[in-house]
């Protein structure tokens, strides 16, 4: 069947006002924006995040064979981190948009909240190259590479090339885009809301056709990369969600089943997808972007979902889940050592992987509960006065 142009436009300007009537007038209900519900399904979010990303890495020394599609597609669990980050950072800082202090006080928390584990497991790495350097097994890592990687700066510490440029802690890199999002955020955090979430989203935005169009060197090259627009989606659900906008369950769950269909049936290869260390371009936004964006969109607006009771062990996992993404290369080299001299049947492989990855999910969860935590705690009382005293998200 063929059809004019002017149809064609005439078929997407309906789509297009089915769209904007479904979004703006009554297909959406306005609801309380403070709900405990919310935030438990947030904290969901971040475990199935990171528990996908923990599966991922296992696999590279345990093989897991009943996975039904390429074990790369774990790797949409950062960009899943990504949105909800940006999500978060919209909503846990209503407190601080267009009022005396809130820059310093927003940047604050996101140091407590952040820096404090990065750099224990970073120090933690630099004590292991001493030993190595030691007993003379590698040579310990030029004072460049440190710095910038306490520092969050984008720099080719592991040798990879200036296209992966990694901080001595690999997962690091992560991070280095997370603190160059709380940067741009902080500095119109002094406007209103949605003032500052708009600005935000146009400058990275900008950075993103800049870095598209323009060779950058470093530490440009890295955060002006596609990636970085998975917190934009986020802000703006979160947007979305701070002024009351609901999705009906029916879109929800078919949004939410559009999220997974993008991750699960796309084929990488013919989008020309390389899921190589420090793959941060426009195709993988479009496929793990995307999923996340679909799956968090579904997640947080849908209207009148319960948490599952099977789901809700799962919210409490989310409070760990920094500690499970930065400490889990430390536990799997404790299994490696523990388990080098042992040899399992082959039979055996799905088993062993499996514990591994829920041993590990366990170990960090403890880590959290009885050092992060108090450490944490530790230090906000000694840097936060009581009036300003918050949860960090």
């Amino acid at each position: 069947m063929n059809f004019s142009s002017a149809k064609v436009d005439a078929i997407y300007y309906q789509i297009y006002l089915y769209f904007y009537r479904l979004t703006m007038m009554k297909n959406f209900t306005k609801a309380s924006a403070t709900g405990a519900q919310r935030l438990d399904i947030l904290q969901v979010m971040r475990a199935v995040a990171a528990v996908m990303i923990v599966a991922l890495h296992a696999d590279v020394n345990w093989k897991f064979t009943l996975f039904p599609l390429h074990i790369l597609r774990l790797g949409g669990g950062v960009d899943l981190f990504f949105v909800i980050s940006g999500f978060v950072i919209v909503y846990a800082s209503r407190p601080y948009f267009a009022t005396a202090g809130g820059r310093s006080a927003f940047l604050l928390r996101r140091f407590l909240r952040i820096v404090p584990l990065y750099w224990f497991v970073l120090t933690v790495r630099l004590a292991m190259a001493t030993a190595a350097m030691v007993i003379g097994a590698k040579a310990f890592p030029p004072l460049q590479s440190i710095v910038t990687s306490y520092l969050f700066i984008p720099y080719d510490s592991m040798g990879y090339g200036d296209a992966y440029p990694f901080p001595l802690i690999d997962l690091g890199w992560t991070l280095n885009y997370e603190m160059f999002f709380y940067l741009v955020f902080a500095v119109f955090i002094f406007l209103p809301l949605e003032r500052a979430v708009l600005t935000t989203a146009g400058v990275l935005l900008v950075a993103v056709l800049i870095g598209a169009s323009v060779d950058l060197a470093l530490p440009f090259s890295f955060w002006f990369q596609p990636i970085i627009l998975e917190f934009v989606a986020g802000m703006l659900i979160a947007t979305l969600f701070l002024r009351g906008v609901r999705l009906p369950p029916l879109l929800g769950i078919a949004t939410a089943l559009c999220g997974l269909a993008i991750w699960m049936l796309t084929d990488l290869n013919s989008i020309g997808f390389q899921c190589n260390p420090g793959c941060y371009s426009f195709s993988r936004l479009m496929v793990f972007g995307g999923g996340a964006i679909l799956l968090m969109a579904a997640a947080t607006l849908t209207r009148n979902r319960s948490l599952p009771r099977f789901a809700q062990p799962l919210a409490k996992l989310g409070d760990s889940s920094y500690a499970l993404y930065l400490l889990h290369p430390f536990i799997f080299r404790g299994f490696k050592t523990v388990l080098g001299g042992v040899t399992f049947p082959p039979e055996w492989s799905n088993l062993v992987y499996l514990v591994i990855v829920v041993s590990t999910v366990a170990i960090a969860h403890a880590f959290h509960v009885f050092v992060e935590t108090p450490a944490n705690l530790w230090l906000r009382d000694r840097l936060i006065t009581s009036p300003r005293k918050v949860a960090v998200s």
